[in-house]
C-alpha cells in the first residue's frame, strides 16, 4: 500500500479549528491551597495510580512528568473516566447501565460540596476539585459523553467523531492543564485537537477486539465511502484493502491534527501547561507504527506497549515539542 500519514499535509490548517488571537490566557499560582483537610487518604490515591496504570498506561506514562499534586489530581480523573467505560463491559442491560451513570452523574455534583461519594475515586477527585478549581463542565461533560456511547451504536460522519474527541477525550486534559494552573485559548484548542486525534487512535485501535462481537466503531460515511461489507468483515475479520485505505484517511485525519497542535498551539500556550499536553505523544507513536504496518489494525505489534513512549515523553518534555524533523513542513 505504502501511503505516509502526512500525504494531506497541505490540508493541516484547514482541520484545524480557526481561532480568534486575542490574548484570552490566565496561568495562576503554581503553589495550590486545598482550603481544607484533604479526604483521600494515600491507599485512595494509590488506588487510582493502580488502576490507571493498568488500564490507561499510556496516560499514566504522562502524568509522570506533572508536579506531584498535579499527577496525584490527574490520576483521580483518569481513574473515574476508566470507571465510566467500564459500565458498559459490565453491565447487562441498558437499564442497569444508565443506573450506573445516574450514580456517577449524582457523584460528580457531590465532589463540589463537602460531602463527596465515599470512594476511593470521589475522594480523590474531591481533593482535586478544590485544591486546583477544576471546573465542573469537564466533569459533567465526561459522564454525559460515556453515556451517549453506551446507549448510541456507532457514529454517523467523521465529524461526529471529530465532535465527540472534542468533548469526552478533550475533557481528560483541560482539567490537567487546570491542575498545572493554565487556562488559556490555546492550550483549549490544543487540548480539543488532541482529543481527535485521540479518538481516532483508540476507535481504530479497538477494532480487532470489536469486530469479532459484530461492532465496527469506524463512521458510516467512511465505511459506506470504501465499500467495506461490515457483514463479510464481522465474518472474517482481516485486514482487507478497503479496511486499510479506510484506516489509512481515518489515522491521517488525527496525525495532522497533532503535527497542527505543536506548529500553531502549542508555540502560544504558557510552557507551564505543556505536561498534560504531552497526550499527543503516545498518540502520534502509535499513528507512527500503524503506518510502519501499512494500516494494518490486525498487527499484533500494534496492542503491546510501546518502550518508545516512555523515550519520546521525556524527549518531547526536553525539547517542548513532539515533532522531529521529518513532521515539519519543508
Amino acid at each position: 500500500m505504502s501511503k505516509v500519514l502526512l500525504a494531506h499535509r497541505p490540508l493541516l490548517r484547514q482541520q484545524l479549528p480557526s481561532v480568534s488571537w486575542a490574548h484570552t490566557s490566565s496561568v495562576r499560582s503554581t503553589s495550590p491551597h486545598l482550603g481544607r483537610p484533604p479526604l483521600a487518604k494515600k491507599e485512595d490515591i494509590e488506588y487510582c495510580r493502580q488502576l490507571v496504570q493498568k488500564h490507561d498506561y499510556d496516560n499514566y506514562l504522562v502524568s509522570l512528568f506533572s508536579p506531584r499534586l498535579a499527577r496525584e489530581a490527574v490520576w483521580g480523573i483518569r481513574a473515574l473516566n476508566i470507571e465510566l467505560v467500564r459500565i458498559g463491559d459490565t453491565t447487562t442491560s441498558e437499564a442497569a447501565a444508565q443506573m450506573r451513570f445516574s450514580y456517577w452523574r449524582d457523584a460528580v455534583t457531590k465532589l463540589y460540596g463537602d460531602h463527596p461519594v465515599q470512594t476511593p475515586v470521589s475522594r480523590t477527585v474531591h481533593d482535586a476539585v478544590h485544591r486546583f478549581g477544576i471546573s465542573k463542565t469537564w466533569l459533567r461533560r465526561l459522564v454525559s459523553e460515556r453515556e451517549k456511547t453506551g446507549v448510541n451504536a456507532g457514529f454517523e460522519t467523521i465529524a461526529d467523531v471529530e465532535k465527540y474527541g472534542e468533548r469526552a477525550y478533550a475533557c481528560l486534559i483541560h482539567p490537567h492543564l487546570e491542575a498545572l494552573g493554565v487556562r488559556d485559548m490555546h492550550a483549549d484548542n490544543a487540548a480539543r485537537a488532541i482529543g481527535v486525534a485521540s479518538a481516532i487512535m483508540n476507535f481504530s485501535r479497538s477494532l480487532p477486539l470489536l469486530l469479532p462481537q459484530k461492532r465496527c466503531d469506524l463512521p458510516r460515511d467512511l465505511v459506506e465511502k470504501h465499500k467495506i461489507d461490515l457483514d463479510a468483515l464481522y465474518a472474517d475479520p482481516r485486514p482487507k484493502p478497503e479496511l486499510r485505505e479506510a484506516i489509512y484517511e481515518f489515522s491521517t485525519k488525527g496525525y495532522t491534527r497533532l503535527c497542527g497542535v505543536a506548529e500553531i498551539y502549542v508555540p502560544n500556550s504558557p510552557k507551564q501547561g505543556f505536561p498534560a499536553l504531552l497526550a499527543a505523544v503516545p498518540v502520534k507513536e502509535w499513528f507512527e507504527r500503524l503506518e510502519r504496518a501499512d494500516f494494518d489494525v490486525f498487527d499484533k505489534r500494534l496492542q503491546r506497549r510501546s518502550l518508545r513512549v516512555l523515550w519520546q515523553l521525556w524527549r518531547a518534555s526536553r525539547r517542548g515539542t513532539w515533532l522531529d524533523a521529518s513532521n515539519l513542513q519543508k
